[in-house]
């Protein structure tokens, strides 16, 4: 076949050629420039020409009808097992070779070992890769390190990698030392076949039914992501049977305290989120809602630990627990879904309102740049670049993220970062932000800005899935200064207040939207809609969300992101060395 695909090359060289020679005019174009081409190969030609030893890979390509797309241009990465590998898997799977299989199976064989993008392997972490195999399930890797051997990249937990980066003109190689497979064991099944180590949690996950659920889903799209807890890790709790467990859930349930089947079934399926989500995509994330009815677990990124339910207001904090990221249970793949192994215990709790300061700059992509919080960086954001702050309109708009130097008077953003944002009908129409994660209650909503424009209007919607939408009654003039000769109380009464506490000044604002009632614990969703005005973008800062019964004007937060409460001393807020201006006392 190769050597049919050469003729067909030459065949146009020659034409071409031809062509050149016989118009002048084509003949003056040429006059003068430099045209480069290119011997690079394609994937099935570098293993014909080059390296042999994965020629069996090409035989299944041919029966499978995959040849074709091997040696058309594009972007490919193939994890190619030698031909010994083959070899091996064949007797292990009893059969002489893989011609013998229907091409049904061997089109699930090329499409799981070739991923539709180019991936180094300087881009591969401890997980699952970016992009998802041709057969819609994803590959993960890591390194290991086996005594005194080198470190090896290891795919699937099945195969090595024995040469890696080879680069060919529609993608890249890696040679690996064994066929990979998709496991075709559910989470279920998994879970059945972890050690006695796992006792506990086996039991505890068996006896409520989310077992049964686990193990025989296997409907498409439907996937499941289960937090594995270890005997260590109830232990870490004082947990060391069902019944110390029992007695744990009765004080974190007070509602379920006399119904145990109802407290095992709420603790098993907290441990269950509804979606396929690696440790790379629960890096991402800043909640998931579980199985259990109004529940989440909640994730923050420290160093290079992802921590799990960490909670922290102004006045709780609660100690997370680390994924253990080293285990061989964490981002196990399974045919339906994804195991993730903890290092603590973790257990739904019932809590109250709590009041949530929030600065909208905290979205997980920013967190993860270089950019985030270095000052005098800024970087733009386009429709689609933020998975939590979604934004679109007229004339291709943009969010930029700035960081500022230093403390000036009319810069006061805490922790010196913020969006700027050219919210207007003729440019930036809407946004749809994702909530952090609030407990029912009926909240206040505050936006935090430094006010730009004139007359640049909106209005807020809050949304919460399977509810009505709750539209809010006072609608935002970006524009608007605030008033600094009134009383707190007085502004207050009007809907704003202060929210910086170093210096009082009419440019920055807090004005509150309305009220909302959230009626299950989550993450919702802030809906903004521009309704008037063509100027400048303002700056925005911080959304808060106050319990109603709860002060709305204390605390006050410096460029720092303290929180300042009535009578702190100037010199305690920062920055120590500016003065303040307005009121510390009420």
């Amino acid at each position: 076949m190769n050597k049919i695909f050469n003729t067909i090359k030459l065949s146009l060289w020659c034409a071409m050629a031809v062509a050149l020679i016989t118009f002048s005019s084509c003949d003056d174009y040429m006059k003068g420039k430099t045209f480069l081409t290119s011997d690079e190969v394609m994937v099935d030609e570098y293993i014909e020409q080059r390296d042999n030893s994965m020629s069996e890979f090409l035989k299944v390509a041919d029966k499978a009808g995959f040849r074709g797309m091997l040696h058309a241009y594009g972007t490919n990465t193939c994890f190619i097992p030698t031909n010994e590998a083959i070899s091996v898997y064949c007797s292990r799977m009893g059969i002489d070779s893989l011609q013998q299989l229907p091409v049904e199976e061997l089109e699930k064989f090329m499409k799981f070992h070739i991923v539709r993008d180019t991936i180094k392997s300087a881009d591969f972490v401890d997980g699952r890769l970016a992009t998802a195999t041709m057969l819609g399930k994803y590959l993960t890797t890591r390194t290991v390190q086996e005594g005194s051997n080198e470190p090896v990249l290891r795919v699937n937990r099945q195969a090595d990698i024995v040469q890696k980066d080879i680069r060919v003109a529609n993608g890249i190689i890696h040679k690996i030392n064994y066929v990979l497979s998709p496991n075709p064991k559910t989470v279920g099944e998994m879970i059945q076949l972890l050690p006695d180590t796992y006792a506990l949690f086996k039991s505890v996950m068996t006896e409520s039914g989310i077992l049964d659920t686990l193990t025989n889903n296997k409907a498409d799209g439907e996937w499941f992501t289960v937090f594995v807890q270890s005997d260590e890790a109830f232990a870490s709790a004082g947990i060391t049977d069902r019944t110390s467990l029992i007695e744990k859930l009765k004080v974190a349930q007070p509602d379920f305290a006399t119904d145990e089947a109802a407290l095992i079934n709420i603790f098993a399926r907290y441990l269950v989120v509804k979606r396929l989500a690696y440790v790379a995509d629960l890096s991402m994330s800043s909640a998931e809602l579980t199985m259990a009815t109004n529940q989440v677990l909640t994730f923050k990124n420290s160093k290079d630990s992802l921590i799990v339910n960490e909670y922290q207001t102004l006045t709780k904090f609660e100690k997370g627990v680390p994924v253990k990221k080293d285990s061989e249970w964490t981002d196990l793949s399974c045919f339906n879904g994804v195991m993730i192994d903890l290092e603590g215990y973790i257990q739904p709790v019932k809590r109250g309102p709590e009041a949530i300061y929030w600065q909208l700059t905290d979205q997980p992509e920013i967190k993860k740049m270089k950019e985030y919080r270095k000052k005098g960086s800024w970087y733009v954001f386009r429709p689609g670049d933020l998975s939590e702050l979604q934004f679109g309109g007229k004339n291709n708009p943009t969010i930029t993220y700035v960081v500022d130097n230093a403390f000036g008077e009319k810069n006061q953003y805490v922790n010196y970062d913020y969006f700027e944002i050219p919210m207007r009908p003729t440019l930036l129409q809407w946004m749809e932000i994702k909530t952090p994660v609030l407990t029912e209650g009926v909240y206040n909503i505050w936006i935090c800005w430094r006010r730009g424009g004139s007359n640049n209007k909106f209005k807020t919607t809050f949304r919460q899935e399977g509810k009505e939408d709750q539209v809010l009654p006072n609608v935002f003039d970006l524009g608007e200064y605030f008033n600094t000769n009134n009383t707190p109380e007085v502004n207050l009464n009007n809907g704003m207040k202060q929210y910086n506490a170093k210096q009082k000044i009419s440019v920055f604002c807090s004005r509150n939207c309305g009220a909302i009632k959230v009626e299950y614990t989550g993450r919702h969703t802030l809906r903004i809609d521009a309704l008037s005005g063509n100027s400048q973008a303002a700056w925005w800062d911080m959304i808060q969300f106050i319990p109603v019964d709860q002060n709305q004007i204390w605390p006050r937060f410096d460029i720092e992101g303290n929180a300042i409460y009535p009578g702190t001393a100037c010199e305690l807020i920062a920055p120590a060395d500016q003065v303040c201006v307005g009121d510390l006392l009420n």
